[in-house]
Order: structure tokens, then sequence, then C-alpha cells
């Protein structure tokens, strides 16, 4: 046996699960786009926009903030579009649970709990930002672009390997 035909046999497991990451995350991304009309106005404007307009009210309620459109205005201006919502980051991670072999159950608590998570960070980067642009604005394409981005990215990284080390590695359903 040659050494490709060795190293397939002794990787299945994981050439399988790496063909099925990539696979299911271009099919998600794919729905993800193609459902955007329906989803954006729910997940940018009330889930994202709306939420973290009231953390920063809650955090300082002198800021006064409101929304208008895309765009929370108070002592500082920020703009939320599409692809701020953390989306990516959360695909990535549902892509990665759903290849990887684990009981079902095991999987469903693994997308609800991680999407939680990057979502409750994904509002804390908003609102983060919006304070950025108020006393640093300086700061904030770097805050926004690499660091914020990043760390999602990292976070959703950080959540699949803390719930593949806490899964049963005993698949009786896949």
């Amino acid at each position: 046996m040659n050494l490709p035909q060795r190293l397939f046999r002794e990787n299945v497991r994981e050439i399988r699960f790496f063909f099925g990451f990539i696979v299911l995350f271009i099919l998600l991304q794919a729905i993800q786009y193609f459902t955007l009309s329906y989803t954006s106005p729910f997940l940018v404007d009330t889930m994202t926009i709306r939420a973290s307009s009231a953390i920063i009210n809650i955090i300082t309620p002198g800021e006064k903030t409101v929304v208008q459109g895309g765009i929370i205005t108070g002592g500082a201006t920020v703009v939320v579009m599409r692809g701020c919502e953390g989306v990516e980051g959360m695909l990535l991670l549902i892509a990665a649970i759903c290849a990887f072999p684990a009981h079902i159950l095991s999987k469903v608590y693994g997308i609800i709990g991680g999407i939680l998570i990057i979502y409750v960070f994904n509002l804390s980067r908003i609102v983060g930002l919006y304070y950025t642009n108020r006393y640093r604005p300086d700061l904030f394409d770097m805050m926004h672009i690499y660091v914020g981005q990043t760390a999602i990215i990292i976070i959703s990284l950080i959540f699949f390997i803390f719930w593949v080390s806490r899964i049963d590695n005993n698949p009786r359903v896949n």
C-alpha cells in the first residue's frame, strides 16, 4: 500500500469531517444568501440593532440612543448593516458541529449553546463599536474590521473545541 492510500485509510474520519464541514458551510451560506430578504429584517433590525441600542441605554442612560433604520444614534452614530449580525460565525459553528460525528442531542445542545454565545458576544461587539466611535473614533476601523470580526471566528472555534471535549465520542446516531 502506498503512502497516500495509507494516509487516507488512517484518516478517513478526519477527511470525512473536513469535506462534510466544507459542504455544509457552503450549503448554509447559500441558504442564508437566498433567505436574506426574509431573515434580515428580524436578524439585523430587531435582534441586533434594537437589542444593541437597548443595551447601550441600560449601560449609559444619558446616551439616549435611538434606532433609525439601520443606524444607532445618540452621542455617536453607528451604522449596522447585513453581515454585522454574526451569522457567518454561527454558520461556521453549525457546519462544524453537524459534520462532527456525535449524538444528535449533543449536536442540538452544541448548536443552541454556540449560537447564544456568539449572539451575546456580537451584541457586545456592536455596543463596543458604538463606544469606540463615541470616545475613540480613530480606533473604529481597526476594532470593527480586525478585532471584532476575528474575535467572532475565534470564539466560534473555541466553543467548538470546548464542545468536542465535552461530548461522548461514541456516536449512535449521526
